[in-house]
């Protein structure tokens, strides 16, 4: 059975987090109830994704079928992505804020969904190394009963770009933590040799 929206809370960044979500920074910054999006007009795409995992989410029982992808319509047109933009780029449509932390409500499932919460990512990294770090991601949510995640997108100076000017990322960033942890992990955006989500581990102070 899936949560009632109205039994939940709006997300709200801890201090730290919320530095990333500005209008300096931002072209436009996305309040999804369930996280934030600081969402950049030039790159088409998302800059940073802040939001909580609950374990108490996590055990609820989750939606299996997946939603299908949508334009996010609270951007301006000429600024929005579509699902087709992505149709024989080379990559796939990854998510920022990961389906398997928000597929505890329709409501919050299809949040994820949005065009604006999707980046072209590379297959393997996506199917992959992100994937397990996501993973890593929930089992923390449940080891701590709540976590705070912060997903960072860079972009080089100059992106390379697919179809309708929608710049591809250089690397993804994840920041985990509690009031007394922290982890965090840098993963390139190109394919790599050692898959060891380990290899990958960063010092938090580097953000």
């Amino acid at each position: 059975m899936s949560l009632n929206i109205f039994a939940l809370e709006s997300y709200k960044p801890s201090a730290d987090f919320s530095s990333y979500f500005n209008n300096i920074n931002c072209s436009q910054i996305l309040d999804k109830f369930f996280y934030l999006n600081c969402y950049d007009y030039k790159l088409k795409g998302t800059k940073a994704v802040a939001y909580k995992v609950e374990a108490s989410n996590l055990k609820d029982k989750q939606i299996k079928k997946r939603p299908r992808f949508e334009d996010d319509t609270n951007i301006p047109k000429k600024y929005r992505t579509t699902w087709s933009d992505y149709k024989n780029s080379g990559y796939t449509r990854g998510h920022t804020a990961p389906n398997a932390s928000f597929s505890f409500s329709k409501a919050a499932q299809n949040s994820v969904f949005l065009m604006s919460n999707i980046t072209p990512q590379i297959a393997q990294i996506n199917n992959k190394i992100w994937n397990e770090i996501e993973q890593r991601e929930r089992n923390l949510a449940f080891k701590f009963q709540s976590i705070e995640v912060l997903n960072l997108v860079l972009y080089d100076k100059e992106p390379l770009y697919i179809k309708n000017r929608i710049a591809i990322p250089s690397f993804y960033v994840k920041i985990i933590k509690t009031p007394k942890f922290k982890e965090c992990y840098q993963v390139p955006n190109h394919e790599v040799n050692d898959e060891n989500i380990k290899q990958y581990q960063i010092n938090c102070d580097k953000f």
